[in-house]
């Protein structure tokens, strides 16, 4: 029985890269029955080039019961069922991601370092125990397959998407050091510590803290923080 692959990637990529065609050739050569799903950026891009190819030995997972995008009518289409009590949209279309990842023999993320449903499928596939293979365009390169791991997956998610204040209070409960019970109580010890401020009901980081931070912005203004990867090593 041919081996099964689940490819996905992030919605933001406009372009496959020359290494990552490269393992569809090779995923080609071996005649591995791809899984993949029906939305723009990666499954998009990988549906084109794998009708380009003429390589129909490929499965697209939808949610609903005519995928959104299917590229060739000679691949197949599988319709995974969702809760109807499951609202929000991205945990609707996390459910045939779930069922590529449990089906599948093994997986190929595209990922930009920020998506949150590729950074899921990764970690998804170290908790199952199957062999993931990384291309990490921010970098345009292969992670170290031998290497990858959740405390470097999520070390990458973090560095483009930061932690919320009531992540960065879960991840030291998950550490086992309970410091602070809330946010309000991490928000006024950085207070007191001179990393932040307090501007029209909005915590600011102080000029010297600033490289902690991912601020976010509207219309000129801080409208929110993020804590970076190096705020926890300098609270650690």
């Amino acid at each position: 029985m041919n081996k099964k692959v689940f490819i996905s990637g992030s919605i933001s990529e406009k372009k496959l890269d020359q290494r990552v065609i490269d393992n569809l050739d090779t995923i080609i050569s071996k005649e591995y029955e791809i899984l993949i799903g029906d939305a723009p950026g990666i499954d998009t891009l990988v549906q084109n080039y794998l009708k380009i190819k003429k390589y129909n030995n490929v499965t697209v997972f939808s949610i609903t019961p005519f995928a959104r995008y299917l590229a060739s009518e000679y691949f197949h289409s599988r319709y995974i069922p969702v809760n109807n009590e499951i609202k929000k949209e991205r945990e609707r279309q996390r459910c045939k991601d779930i069922a590529m990842s449990n089906e599948s023999d093994f997986s190929l993320v595209i990922w930009d370092g920020k998506s949150k449903g590729s950074y899921s499928n990764i970690l998804r596939a170290l908790e199952l125990n199957k062999y993931v293979k990384v291309f990490y365009s921010s970098e345009k390169s292969f992670l170290d397959s031998t290497k990858i791991s959740k405390q470097q997956i999520e070390y990458i998610y973090r560095l483009h998407n930061g932690y919320s204040t009531s992540e960065v209070i879960e991840y030291f409960k998950e550490s086992g050091n309970n410091f602070f019970k809330n946010t309000q109580a991490l928000n006024k010890y950085l207070i007191e510590k001179g990393v932040f401020i307090k501007e029209d009901k909005q915590y600011v980081p102080q000029k010297n803290f600033e490289s902690f931070f991912i601020l976010e912005m509207y219309q000129g203004k801080t409208s929110g923080v993020k804590f970076k990867n190096e705020f926890i090593d300098w609270l650690e």
